[in-house]
């Protein structure tokens, strides 16, 4: 029969080989990552897109594609907040550099605020007040209304610009710790620093005219930041995450 002190270190033999088995635990994890890009990549590709010229064709177009605009915007909002959840997730796994991946998660948080009021204002305030002026008939009234959709519009091309700039802040944040856990966590925090550095450099460089191609073309790459984290963590082992 074995001493208790054999028993003990058996046990400290098997408990390391037992966790190593531990990144099918992660999978959830990965799933949440990629299901959240898969989602937002749709969702961006459903959401309407036009030339708009003048003021009338603002308010016809968010009259006409009310119902979508709101599906897509409402949509989003849950999709923000199911990537916060995993990026809040990963940063208890990882364990190399936990300042920096703290000010990550933080960067990614105010990223999704500030993306939620633009969406909220873009996707509900905005057309209904659109709702609102072509029902009106007193010009004053109406004079009143558009200035609350063009402050509206004022707000919406504010807030995506520091929301996609904070997004960058969180990529960046997180390529020192992904880098430390070596393998393929190196290849995929480089690779998400480069689409942070990237979008850093398209807002703070846009010409006006060409803002809402790039801020949709910052969303898109927020997206795909998503898929490269749902690589890095499904591939992931315990010497890569924190046990």
């Amino acid at each position: 029969m074995l001493s208790m002190s054999r028993l003990a270190a058996a046990s400290r033999d098997i408990l390391p080989r037992m966790d190593n088995n531990r990144p099918a635990t992660h999978q959830p994890l990965a799933a949440l990552f990629g299901g959240g890009a898969v989602l937002m990549l749709t969702l961006l590709l459903a959401h309407p897109h036009e030339s708009l010229h003048s003021f009338a064709e603002v308010v016809d177009f968010e009259i006409v594609h009310r119902a979508a605009n709101t599906a897509v915007h409402g949509c989003i909002l849950g999709v923000l907040i199911l990537l916060l959840a995993a990026h809040v997730s990963l940063a208890r796994l990882v364990v190399p550099l936990k300042w920096l991946v703290t000010i990550a998660v933080i960067a990614f948080g105010f990223a999704c605020v500030l993306l939620t009021a633009s969406l909220v204002l873009d996707g509900f305030v905005t057309p209904t007040l659109a709702i609102q002026f072509r029902a009106a008939k007193d010009a004053a009234l109406q004079q009143s209304i558009q200035a609350q959709i063009q402050f509206c519009g004022t707000c919406i091309r504010t807030l995506m610009p520091m929301a996609l700039i904070s997004f960058a802040a969180s990529a960046l944040a997180w390529v020192g710790p992904l880098v430390r856990l070596g393998g393929r966590g190196s290849a995929i925090g480089l690779v998400g620093g480069a689409i942070g550095a990237v979008i850093a450099i398209m807002v703070s460089t846009v010409a006006p005219e060409a803002l809402n191609h790039v801020l949709m073309g910052g969303l898109f790459l927020v997206a795909l930041w998503q898929l490269t984290l749902a690589i890095c963590v499904s591939g992931s082992g315990a010497p890569m995450l924190g046990r």
